[in-house]
């Protein structure tokens, strides 16, 4: 053997009685290859999967925003329908109050009805303020005012109770409604997946 080929390491691998002889530098070479790959594999999953991970949790944490406000929209009508309901059963009401009505016991079943909804409204505004909607919830306790003034004006035992103004009421209570669905809805349209 020559000095030449003492320097020179050979590896030498027997495949199919074909003799390949590589070099350490070959080796390295090939394994540098391999390893950058894996790391470059391995970051960019990593990367992805980072990525992916935080736009889940960005979809869910909408998703469960948008759910609360659709929450507090759905206890905002159910008040809503009682309370119109409980005016049209008043208005009747103090039209004729010493005819004999069946309807009292209607218009005590609906004052109990807002008295217990009511407990929603205000939970609504406990979850309003938990996503940061100051505004909305704002307009939902201004909303939550003309429903109190409402129930206290139009009870059976006001004796200053008169037919127009009661009649005037439900246009206030729509217009606070009105307000405060454009409030929720620019917390809404904020939402984007």
């Amino acid at each position: 053997m020559r000095n030449e080929e003492k320097i020179r390491l050979i590896t030498c691998y027997i495949l199919e009685d074909r003799i390949v002889a590589t070099t350490w530098i070959e080796i390295a070479d090939t394994a540098i290859k391999i390893g950058f790959g894996a790391l470059i594999s391995g970051v960019s999953a990593y990367s992805l999967a980072k990525h992916n991970h935080s736009k889940s949790i960005e979809k869910e944490y909408i998703t469960k925003h948008r759910e609360t406000l659709e929450s507090v929209t759905s206890e905002i009508e159910e008040m809503t329908h009682a309370l119109l309901k409980y005016w049209a059963f008043i208005i009747e009401w103090s039209k004729n109050p010493k005819a004999p009505y069946d309807k009292n016991d209607k218009i005590t079943l609906l004052r109990e009805e807002i008295f217990t909804l009511f407990k929603g409204v205000t939970n609504s505004e406990g979850r309003l303020l938990l996503l940061g909607c100051v505004d909305q919830q704002l307009a939902l306790r201004n909303y939550g005012d003309i429903i109190s003034n409402f129930y206290r004006y139009a009870s059976r035992e006001n004796k200053e109770m008169e037919i127009k103004q009661t009649e005037e009421w439900r246009d206030k209570i729509l217009q606070g409604r009105l307000d405060l669905y454009l409030s929720l809805n620019v917390a809404y349209k904020q939402l984007k997946i």
